[in-house]
């Protein structure tokens, strides 16, 4: 992933606090991290943000 991908700061609250997501979104290819950026860049709210966290901590 490319440097200038910086994780937005609501995404990396919320999976400070969720070690799961974490360990999953680390696993992840350099796409499938982008798409979740993009989408973290365009939530509205910290419920949506939360929203995609949980997505994360349910991958295997």
């Amino acid at each position: 992933m490319e440097e200038k991908e910086e994780m937005p700061l609501g995404l990396a609250f919320q999976m400070s606090m969720d070690k799961k997501a974490m360990e999953n979104f680390s696993k992840m290819t350099d796409e499938e991290k982008r798409q979740v950026l993009e989408a973290a860049r365009s939530t509205n709210s910290k419920e949506q943000m939360r929203s995609i966290v949980e997505d994360l901590e349910k991958m295997s």
